[in-house]
């Protein structure tokens, strides 16, 4: 195990969206798949690579959904032999994730693993499908995330953290977008 620091001053880039997300996220979860079995009732691409035409940091974010969460031994095992680090209630408590760095120190993928009815289950798939069916709330998000890469190329934790407000205003919304669509 590893302990993540979220809140290092590190490196870190924003591309134009990349159509090959979704093959990267696809290998991944071929993956993902084979190390949980049946223990991952559900693996979702999540994150602002999730979001076709979204700008994002090129790192792959998978949300895996189990029953219930267990110490995982064996998979945290085959997760580490495929390179994977591993940190626990990173996110929230009683969760796990699982994350692979690049040679250069950037994080490439994050694997997201929750017990279901998790609350950040919900608001991983709410922002995500929220963002995928109204692009101009995708645009004004990847327009910002563009504006304060460029004003704090090296400081992900201040990049982090200016885009909270804009992420506070929508994820209301987003809840009760998808909520009504889940009621439909």
């Amino acid at each position: 195990m590893k302990e993540l620091d979220k809140n290092i001053k590190r490196k870190y880039s924003i591309s134009d969206y990349n159509p090959n997300w979704v093959n990267q996220f696809n290998f991944i979860k071929r993956f993902i798949s084979s190390v949980f079995g049946i223990k991952a009732i559900q693996i979702e691409h999540v994150g602002s690579t999730s979001i076709p035409g979204m700008k994002a940091k090129p790192l792959i974010d998978v949300l895996v959904v189990v029953e219930k969460m267990e110490d995982f031994m064996k998979e945290k095992k085959e997760m580490t032999a495929a390179n994977y680090e591993w940190d626990k209630d990173v996110i929230a408590p009683n969760s796990l994730l699982f994350f692979k760095m690049g040679i250069n120190a950037e994080k490439l993928e994050n694997i997201h693993v929750f017990e279901k009815d998790a609350p950040h289950i919900q608001r991983f798939l709410a922002k995500r499908d929220y963002l995928r069916a109204f692009p101009d709330k995708a645009k004004k998000y990847s327009d910002l995330k563009e504006k304060i890469a460029q004003k704090y190329p090296e400081d992900y934790e201040t990049y982090r953290k200016a885009k909270e407000p804009f992420l506070a205003q929508i994820e209301p919304e987003a809840y009760k977008w998808w909520k009504s669509r889940k009621i439909t």
